[in-house]
């Protein structure tokens, strides 16, 4: 439990592409069990192409590892890949989910080309908004109905 005190801060403020985005815009609460939504969690983000690197049930946390994405982020110049952050939790009203992204693109560091890194990519709050909204839409197709 110590140890996920201290995570808590850098999944909710770890990702430069998403991090200036109300937690209301990147989160739903379901009146559902904990239990279904956090299995419906990784089972959506596993069948979206997503590795799961980390899913602690009794912490509430799933992180996956990047993917390449290919049509979403266009608007990029060079090759996209994300990742995904999500936080379960319990509150009054049933059970929360809390979603983070990290948006990186390729940037080349070298005139001839072939030499780049990965870099985190700030995005406009609305297609942040957009992007969440869309996401947990998807994930809902997951849940059985309230």
């Amino acid at each position: 439990m110590k140890y996920s005190l201290l995570l808590l801060p850098l999944l909710l403020l770890g990702c430069v592409s998403t991090q200036n985005i109300p937690a209301e815009d990147r989160s739903r609460t379901y009146d559902l069990d904990y239990d279904i939504v956090f299995d419906a969690t990784v089972q959506m983000l596993a069948e979206k192409g997503f590795a799961i690197i980390d899913a602690q049930r009794d912490e509430g946390i799933i992180n996956t590892d990047y993917r390449a994405e290919d049509r979403l982020f266009s608007f990029f110049s060079g090759p996209t890949r994300r990742k995904v952050s999500a936080l379960i939790s319990n509150t009054s009203d049933g059970t929360q989910i809390l979603l983070n992204f990290d948006l990186q693109e390729f940037v080349d560091q070298s005139p001839g080309g072939g030499d780049g890194i990965f870099q985190s990519q700030p995005l406009t709050p609305r297609v942040a908004r957009r992007y969440y909204r869309e996401f947990l839409t998807a994930l809902e197709s997951y849940l059985p109905e309230e």
